[in-house]
């Protein structure tokens, strides 16, 4: 009785150890990522790193309270450029921003200056000034976003713009008697050559594809330099100082996220 119980413990351990042979291996799986409840990880929830491209129509003005100078009017300008997200939730709820941009940007001001005009030579006037700047600008800041609200999301953000001078130009106008003499734009090297600026404003995002995400954001920007250079190197001789101006404007920018 013992040897037959013994031969089929023996049998089945047999039998067993065959089946597990003949069993193909298996590759272990990788452990899925959780990701919160409510989150869509088909929709790009959780994303490290975005690209995108943006355009910023602006609206722009100067600041000053230099003596003899006056704010003239608005100045159309545009920034654009790849914006660069790096997510830090899984939720995609908050970001570090960045990426490169060019910047056009000005502003007008009125102010008595000395002119060279055509048939006329060198005078004084009161003159209408016109400036303008391109910046190279790369932003550093924060972005917020909302969850999903029917694929809307809305979104505030906050940072500092820096900005290196490319090239600057000005245009004058000024009466002389009743007539309006005017010249052409010409290159004005007594721009700043650095630029800083703080922007914040809110907006909001729509998720287009599964991929790519559409938005708008109002801005204000107000820079924190003189948008002229220091001491003596953009003196007005007429009025006898150094002009101090600083720049604000609103920005509309439309941009588009790749998830």
């Amino acid at each position: 009785m013992k040897r037959r119980i013994l031969l089929l413990t023996i049998l089945c351990f047999g039998i067993m150890a065959s089946a597990v042979a003949q069993r193909p291996n298996r590759v272990p799986r990788k452990p899925r990522h959780v990701y919160p409840a409510g989150v869509d990880k088909d929709n790009g929830e959780g994303a490290r790193i975005n690209f995108g491209l943006a355009f910023a129509p602006t609206f722009d003005w100067m600041y000053t309270k230099t003596l003899g100078h006056q704010r003239d009017g608005i100045v159309v300008g545009m920034r654009y450029g790849v914006p660069i997200n790096v997510n830090l939730t899984h939720g995609k709820n908050f970001y570090v921003s960045t990426g490169v941009f060019l910047e056009h940007v000005g502003g007008k001001l009125a102010l008595r200056d000395s002119v060279i005009l055509p048939n006329i030579g060198g005078t004084e006037a009161d003159i209408h000034r016109t400036y303008r700047a391109m910046y190279l600008t790369i932003p550093v800041g924060v972005t917020l976003k909302t969850n999903s609200i029917n694929n809307f999301y809305v979104c505030g953000n906050a940072g500092f713009y820096n900005s290196l001078l490319l090239r600057a130009s000005h245009i004058d106008g000024c009466i002389l008697g009743d007539e309006l003499w005017s010249r052409e734009r010409q290159p004005y090297n007594k721009a700043s050559i650095l630029k800083e600026s703080v922007f914040a404003g809110m907006g909001f995002e729509y998720a287009v594809t599964p991929k790519m995400r559409a938005g708008i954001m109002a801005n204000y920007v107000h820079t924190l330099t003189n948008f002229f250079q220091g001491r003596n190197q953009a003196y007005n001789s007429v009025l006898k100082v150094d002009p101090k101006a600083k720049l604000g404007y609103f920005e509309l920018v439309i941009h588009f996220n790749f998830l």
